[in-house]
């Protein structure tokens, strides 16, 4: 049924409406679309001087009431409320903004380290190419920075910013594959030692691209065969480049030769199967397959997230390590950090951060027109169980309107955080 406006009269519990000509900033509610819970939201309603209501009939649990119900409904005396009960709902409202300001900056925070983290690491990387003695030790001291900044907790704090300035794009690639791998390590319970190979495997696991000729590796569309036969030496070359490196253990240069390895045995350079590919090289192909998907060098060709994982694990399960597959999905969560999403109340929103504790319920940007984009909500779910994911949305299915003010990025930003909410 389409909608259609009621008198606030009509209403009564499990009727879903929609506010309309009231600005958010003009209600305590903290959403302009809700499910009338009780009496006292709709004396609320009158308090605030509001009439009518548009009805949604699909998101109802009961009709509202016909005016012959009304009518026929012995009288009841009007309810009003206290204004310390109205005050107490827009203070609610304004310590929920308060906190979820909190949150924005302290992903901001962690957005900051992220791109410092960036820049050493381009510094490392001519380092450790340009044959420096103290590279190796320096890109131990990274990964162990980057274990301490972003995994220092069970839940774990990862967050991968959006790099805007193209000259430091090619270094966000190998940050990302790093963290997701060393999150995947830890949730695997690898030692100290393990940890710091498979950070620096995954760190280093496409240096042998800088022996690749940069035209190819600029080129968009299809490679032609022997092409693609150059592009696929860089994991032979970078192992090379690796092994070179006495400082460097047999385990980086294992990770770097066989990323590109795949169980099924289609894998390149050597073509191993299933039990013949290095564990932790097996941890950085998943990390680095999900990056590709996410940030592909053609915007239009990325996957949400939420469709990456789906893709990997519906379509791709045989390409890996089914045990670490599926210990990446429970990292990242049931919708990834990106993924946009329809709320059961009919919003739209991004989501912003997992909750490890509770994977079902994450927080949500919502895009909401009435909202200045600046002091857009962040919905913890968790927190509001009339709240669900109905569905994941395709950004190409998005109107535009929504796309600008939700800002999807090019890059995906992953944020697990580390106080469960």
């Amino acid at each position: 049924m389409p909608e259609y406006r009621i008198s606030v009269d009509l209403l009564r519990p499990g009727v879903f409406i929609r506010l309309e000509r009231t600005s958010w900033f003009d209600h305590p509610f903290l959403f302009s679309k809700f499910k009338i819970k009780d009496e006292e939201q709709i004396a609320l309603l009158r308090e605030l001087g509001i009439v009518s209501v548009i009805c949604i009939p699909s998101r109802s649990d009961v009709p509202p009431l016909k005016p012959a119900e009304r009518k026929a409904a012995p009288p009841k005396p009007e309810k009003r409320l206290k204004q310390e009960v109205i005050d107490h709902l827009w203070e609610v409202k304004k310590e929920r903004t308060r906190r979820l300001r909190e949150k924005k900056e302290r992903i901001a925070r962690c957005e900051e380290k992220f791109t410092s983290c960036i820049r050493d690491f381009d510094n490392i990387l001519k380092g450790v190419l340009g044959g420096n003695a103290g590279a190796v030790e320096e890109s131990i001291a990274f990964v162990d920075r980057l274990s301490d900044n972003f995994l220092d907790d069970r839940e774990s704090t990862l967050h991968l910013m959006n790099v805007v300035d193209q000259g430091e794009a090619a270094y966000s690639h190998p940050m990302n594959v790093a963290l997701l791998s060393m999150m995947v390590g830890k949730e695997a319970k690898l030692s100290r030692e393990a940890m710091v190979s498979l950070g620096l495997g995954a760190l280093f696991h496409d240096i042998g691209k800088e022996r690749i000729p940069k035209k190819l590796l600029k080129k968009r569309g299809q490679l032609t065969k022997p092409e693609q036969e150059i592009l696929n030496r860089h994991a032979a070359e970078g192992a090379a480049l690796i092994a070179k490196v006495e400082e460097f253990s047999e385990d980086v240069a294992r990770i770097v030769a066989q990323h590109h390895e795949r169980a099924d045995g289609s894998g390149f350079p050597l073509g191993l199967g299933n039990g013949r590919i290095d564990k932790l090289a097996s941890i950085v192909a998943i990390a680095d397959t999900y990056d590709n998907h996410t940030n592909s060098m053609d915007p239009n060709a990325s996957l949400t997230p939420y469709l990456a994982l789906s893709y990997m694990f519906g379509q791709q399960k045989q390409l890996f390590d089914v045990e670490m597959l599926a210990l990446f999905i429970r990292c990242l969560g049931v919708y990834p950090p990106g993924t946009v999403v329809e709320l059961s109340n009919g919003s739209v929103g991004m989501v912003m951060s997992v909750n490890p504790k509770n994977q079902l319920n994450p927080s949500v940007v919502l895009y909401d027109e009435e909202v200045p984009k600046k002091e857009a909500l962040i919905v913890d779910l968790a927190e509001e169980p009339e709240l669900r994911v109905e569905k994941s949305i395709r950004l190409g299915h998005l109107p535009q309107a929504v796309l600008d003010y939700l800002s999807p990025r090019t890059k995906i930003t992953y944020f697990v955080d580390p106080n469960g909410g």
